[in-house]
């Protein structure tokens, strides 16, 4: 579950910068842009999140 609702969120928020960003520049918004940039920004994502150490104390904060 944790998979799906952070692609859904890598999705939409992706998808809302690359909309942003061209039309901050008079340019054409592109679906398939900015989903590929999506699916790729999600990977990097989960891969940070697998090499990343965690902190099993969480009462030391």
């Amino acid at each position: 579950m944790r998979y799906i609702i952070a692609f859904i969120w890598t999705f939409l928020l992706s998808h809302m910068a690359c909309y942003l960003i061209a039309s901050m520049n008079s340019a054409a918004y592109n679906f398939k842009t900015s989903s590929v940039i999506a699916v790729v920004l999600y990977v990097l994502i989960m891969v940070l999140a697998e090499i990343m150490p965690m902190n099993k104390n969480a009462s030391q904060h």
